[in-house]
């Protein structure tokens, strides 16, 4: 059976060696797989004490192993996210990036931690441009060592432990070796990407994975990541600056259109910890991550304009899509890594200057590549016995990321968040353009939101590149504005209007939009917590193999 898929990969590439996925949006497959076959169970519960939800079962009963071993939220976050980087390496792990919202029951405080991937130091600028100066194709860009970030995933998960877990760090990362060292059965989701993915066995036809498509009903072993993780929990630092940083460097720096990764830049990542991004609406508090994620401002630009929708009765599907692409147009104009750019973020939010502008704003219409939009992502949330919260949304950009593979993890491609070119038609510099050490703008939305006499209501997070904006802000007004409940929200149709082209999931919904109207799978992956007189609700999105476990 090897030797068949190996045949097959070989003849498409090299019988038709112009082959490609279309980068036009209206031809794109769809990067983000729905789960088939999934079993339902486990997808809403309610708990008193203690509550997760992730991305993956076998994330989700260890990091409930985790918490009833006597951890913390923090804790049971570090194994979730370990054993997501082993059983969902397609969407997030060790080579990627992430963003942390913690909320610490004790101080009232809620901070975020931004382990966002950064560009090397010596990038150079023209990377994700062709020999005529114009924008590579999407995938031109994103396979290779060209797109890779230095990962933030590892440093971030220490940081934060160090200063809030419970538990020896050893202690959480060895149900994890356990795991990685019995094996586990592929989830669907993961067979399903392998099953379409063509990149990464063109790059590596003696993939590991190659195992998956031969047998997905026998148990699959990936024993460099147990080596991996046997050396991060002696010292995490040996992924920085050790034998693990080396071989990143290696892979990354193999071919000659590299990005110029340096053991330096490795050694020099450090995450960092700022109170959380919080904004104070009509019903609720929002917090959240601050730039270089455009997550939280965004949903808070979007709830505004809804509040004044709502009061003007107007709040309607048409309504909505436009304050979408109205807050698509205002993120590709105003921000940015705020780190090289100085970024005016109380005039953006304010309400005067959104309702003005949105009054006069035009559809915006901008070329896209569908897996800018529609990343490879996962997001896991838990509530302890303490009241401890956290929210968590982690990627490694799209599917498998850069398909470069190393000690049990694949590498990101998330560069590919940065523009491709420097300037725009005018010769204005986009200010989210390449630079070195600069970290490209994310969408990943990790949020805690409080109700209005600051009392901890709920956490929410989704997979899905840019569309998480659109995915977590269509479960929020469902819920405060049309009053729905928040299984029906999730189970109903999921739509976007970004760069003037409009998608939803269903022909239902579809009818009732003006224009053009594109219907396709829209596979959010949302996650909520929500705290109800009768306990601490969970829910975890139908479209992927997400579940909820609790006390």
């Amino acid at each position: 059976m090897k030797k068949k898929i190996k045949n097959l990969i070989s003849f498409i590439f090299i019988f038709f060696p112009n082959f490609s996925f279309s980068d036009n949006i209206e031809n794109q497959i769809e990067p983000e797989i729905e789960s088939q076959n999934l079993d339902i169970k486990n997808k809403v519960l309610i708990a008193k004490e203690n509550i997760i939800v992730t991305a993956n079962d076998y994330a989700t009963q260890i990091g409930h192993q985790i918490l009833n071993l006597g951890g913390n939220v923090v804790d049971s976050a570090v194994a979730i996210q370990l054993t997501l980087g082993l059983v969902e390496p397609q969407s997030s792990g060790l080579g990627g990036g992430m963003f942390i919202t913690y909320y610490d029951y004790n101080s009232k405080q809620t901070y975020f931690y931004d382990g966002r991937e950064k560009a090397p130091k010596n990038i150079q600028n023209n990377i994700f441009l062709d020999k005529d100066k114009n924008p590579k194709k999407f995938y031109d860009a994103a396979i290779g060592g060209k797109s890779v970030g230095v990962p933030g995933t590892l440093d971030t998960l220490y940081k934060i432990h160090s200063e809030y877990g419970n538990l020896e760090w050893a202690e959480l990362i060895e149900p994890v070796i356990k795991l990685s060292k019995n094996g586990f059965y592929p989830p669907p989701r993961l067979i399903s990407s392998l099953e379409k993915e063509k990149y990464l066995f063109r790059m590596d036809p003696n993939s590991i994975y190659l195992k998956i498509l031969e047998k997905p009903e026998n148990k699959f072993i990936n024993n460099q990541y147990t080596s991996t993780l046997k050396l991060i929990s002696e010292n995490y630092r040996s992924f920085y600056d050790g034998k693990i940083a080396k071989d990143i460097v290696k892979k990354v720096n193999q071919n000659k259109d590299n990005n110029k990764l340096s053991i330096s830049d490795l050694e020099n990542f450090y995450s960092k910890k700022k109170k959380a991004f919080c904004s104070k609406l009509q019903k609720i508090t929002i917090c959240g991550p601050a730039l270089p994620s455009s997550g939280t401002i965004s949903i808070t630009q979007i709830l505004k304009l809804i509040d004044y929708l709502h009061k003007q009765k107007k709040l309607d599907i048409n309504n909505i899509l436009k304050v979408l692409n109205f807050t698509y147009f205002l993120r590709d104009k105003h921000l940015a890594d705020d780190n090289f750019i100085k970024i005016d973020i109380k005039k953006i939010l304010d309400d005067k200057f959104l309702i003005e502008e949105f009054s006069i704003f035009e559809n915006y219409k901008k070329y896209i590549f569908v897996d800018e939009v529609l990343s490879s992502t996962s997001h896991y949330s838990i509530v302890d016995k303490s009241g401890n919260a956290i929210s968590v949304t982690s990627s490694i950009e799209s599917s498998f990321g850069s398909r470069l593979f190393t000690n049990g993890f694949f590498l990101n491609n998330q560069l590919t968040d940065f523009s491709f070119k420097q300037k725009d038609n005018a010769g204005n510099f986009y200010k989210n353009r390449v630079e070195g050490g600069k970290k490209p703008l994310s969408s990943m939305s990790p949020l805690i939101i409080f109700d209005t006499k600051g009392n901890f209501l709920m956490t929410i997070g989704s997979p899905g590149g840019k569309a998480i904006i659109s995915y977590i802000s269509r479960i929020l007004i469902d819920y405060f504005y049309f009053e729905k409940k928040i299984k029906e929200s999730i189970e109903d149709s999921n739509y976007l209007r970004i760069y003037g082209k409009t998608f939803v999931e269903d022909e239902k919904l579809k009818a009732s939009i003006n224009g053009e109207v594109q219907v396709r799978s829209l596979t959010s992956g949302i996650g909520i917590i929500i705290k109800k007189s009768e306990g601490l609700i969970g829910y975890a999105d139908h479209r992927r193999d997400g579940t909820v476990r609790g006390n």
